[in-house]
């Protein structure tokens, strides 16, 4: 049991005012998040999970107390130095019970606790392992190994359960490789040299690092989960990974594109959607919307092209591509006062477009840059950048038919499907109603 890393989550979620079970006693956990006045309430529940009648008393208890579970995160798990072709069979039975069978029963009835609630936004996160996707050249690991597959296999069932029973519930997986837990010492309990090696052999993550990422997944926007059920539903060939990741912290898109480089080796195409707007005039806006306009549009989209191009480079991809989904105003500047500075974030992606081109160049690479720039596209943008005005925010999209999101992406998939000695340097289009 990763103790050291459930203290993490515990301590950031409780931030949030959740109330969390977990099949473990923490007496002086719940006291130390009471003594830091965390808002959340720790309630301790001491559970063996290899017994389900233990498991099925904490959730009764957990429904009589505190009614249900709205989120139910496993952290559960174990491992024994038990190799395959002379491992003890009940070290490889305590790993099944733990970490495949007890997570099952915690996830069935966490889902079962919202079914009778009719809770539709609560969550299942699994903390796997890279171990649920790739097999080390190590004997005492393979079991392990297996058990992490299962857990992987279990999380997509779980999801597909979820969306057959029609519910916005979601079920999320968490694989992180090796963390600076109490884990390895447990593992190797015998031979503490070998767990120290383990630690010096690599730079390891912080228990922090993968607390954090459980916070960021319970933060995740609820259609992004959505969508990628909906591409499988569909029958498209490919697979949609979702990755939160904040763009104005440097610190989260590297660590994406470090999980990108460990899970998928790196990026061949890199497609910089993420923009925003405030309406915060020049004579009188706010410094703080003019600096968030400017992480997102500018930075963040300059760090993702680095990091991109660097994954490029480093394997050889010469046709790799990045396209920055601009905007008209990179082109032209509206007499609108609440978007003159988008307007200037963007004529600065229009700069960085053409000096990404010439860079690329300079490089003798056949990495192609390209800037796709729509005008009116009746998206979330509107509405957001209105939040304030919805009668404003209405209007946008009522004076004429504006583009719609398929025709930006379709814009896209031309460029992508371009042959290669072709660079499209900058696609301009307009609903055919739009004046400016």
């Amino acid at each position: 049991m990763q103790n050291g890393l459930l203290k993490l989550i515990l301590i950031l979620v409780l931030k949030f005012t959740i109330f969390i079970f977990f099949s473990f006693w923490f007496q002086k956990l719940a006291a130390e998040c009471q003594n830091a006045n965390h808002p959340g309430v720790l309630v301790p529940f001491k559970c063996d999970v290899t017994k389900e009648e233990e498991i099925l008393a904490m959730f009764a208890a957990i429904k009589k107390q505190h009614k249900g579970v709205d989120v139910c995160i496993n952290n559960a798990g174990l491992a024994h130095a038990e190799p395959l072709i002379n491992g003890k069979t009940s070290g490889w039975k305590n790993m099944m019970d733990v970490n495949v069978l007890a997570l099952s029963i915690c996830a069935r009835e966490a889902y079962q606790s919202m079914k009778e609630r009719n809770v539709d936004d609560g969550h299942i996160i699994n903390m796997n392992s890279l171990c649920g996707h790739q097999v080390f050249s190590l004997a005492d690991a393979h079991f392990y190994s297996a058990t992490k597959y299962a857990v992987t296999a279990l999380t997509e069932g779980l999801r597909q359960e979820l969306r057959a029973e029609n519910t916005h519930i979601r079920a999320t997986c968490i694989s992180p490789g090796v963390v600076e837990t109490e884990f390895m010492s447990r593992f190797y309990n015998d031979s503490p040299e070998k767990a120290a090696g383990i630690y010096a052999a690599v730079k390891p993550m912080k228990a922090i690092d993968v607390a954090s990422a459980v916070t960021y997944v319970l933060s995740a926007p609820p259609h992004v989960q959505k969508l990628a059920a909906e591409c499988q539903s569909a029958g498209h060939p490919g697979v949609l990974v979702p990755f939160k990741c904040d763009l104005t912290k440097e610190e989260e898109i590297l660590s994406m594109f470090a999980a990108i480089k460990e899970q998928h080796k790196g990026v061949d195409v890199c497609i910089n959607n993420a923009g925003l707007a405030h309406p915060e005039p020049l004579l009188s806006g706010k410094t703080s919307g003019w600096k968030n306009m400017m992480d997102v549009n500018i930075l963040g989209l300059s760090i993702c092209t680095r990091e991109a191009y660097q994954s490029m480079k480093e394997r050889n991809v010469d046709d790799g591509h990045i396209i920055n989904i601009n905007s008209m105003s990179g082109h032209r500047v509206l007499p609108s006062a609440s978007t003159h500075f988008y307007t200037a974030t963007k004529f600065a992606v229009t700069a960085l477009t053409e000096g990404l081109r010439q860079e690329l160049r300079a490089e003798k690479t056949h990495i192609r840059a390209t800037s796709i720039s729509p005008g009116l596209v009746e998206t979330e943008f509107g509405p957001r950048l209105f939040k304030d005005n919805p009668d404003k925010s209405a209007g946008l999209y009522s004076e004429y038919k504006p583009l719609e999101a398929k025709d930006v992406a379709s814009s896209v998939v031309y460029v992508l499907s371009a042959p290669p000695h072709v660079q499209i340097g900058d696609i301009q289009m307009r609903a055919t109603e739009q004046v400016s």
